[in-house]
């Protein structure tokens, strides 16, 4: 009986032993996967220009001078990035408050399509989520621009002379 009961233990501690290095190597592998977003973070961090601002993972442009969207477009393309596509309600607030000076061009854009003219962003997805001010109508040739007095989007023609906000992807 003492000797079934120490084949037990001896058992149990086995186990034991082989539990502890599995746990070992698998928080040896999560500090690694750890110190890599940390670094990760930091390049994102350090990444973005001088005079531009971070936001979640991309880097916000807001220009001090009057241009055309295509120029403006063309601007941001220059620097390595496009015209800001709004994505979430996160990024509406940030690009709501970057632009509470005035309207400013983003990348948003009323074009014919095959199927009839479509609100799209310049990166070529579709719009989904809209933050309009009432009583807008849409015609072709008319672009996006950020945001009125209560935060709302309005338009503009192509042609506007308007500041811009760029947006370049850190990931």
């Amino acid at each position: 009986m003492l000797k079934t009961r120490y084949n037990q233990l001896s058992n149990n501690y086995s186990q034991l032993q082989s539990s502890y290095e599995t746990l070992s190597v698998n928080h040896s592998q999560l500090q690694d996967e750890v110190k890599n977003l940390k670094d990760r973070t930091e390049v994102v961090v350090k990444s973005c220009p001088h005079g531009w601002t971070r936001s979640g993972c991309s880097c916000y442009f807001k220009s001090e001078e009057k241009k055309n969207w295509y120029e403006s477009r063309a601007d941001c393309q220059q620097r390595g990035a496009d015209l800001v596509v709004i994505n979430n309600k996160e990024e509406k607030e940030f690009v709501t408050e970057l632009s509470k000076d005035g309207e400013f061009w983003i990348g948003l854009r009323y074009e014919w399509r095959q199927s009839g003219y479509k609100w799209e962003w310049v990166d070529g997805s579709p719009l989904t989520e809209t933050f309009w001010a009432a009583g807008l109508t849409h015609y072709d040739g008319y672009y996006a621009t950020c945001c009125n007095q209560q935060g709302k989007w309005t338009q503009g023609y192509h042609s506007d002379n308007k500041k811009w906000i760029c947006e370049k992807k850190m990931i």
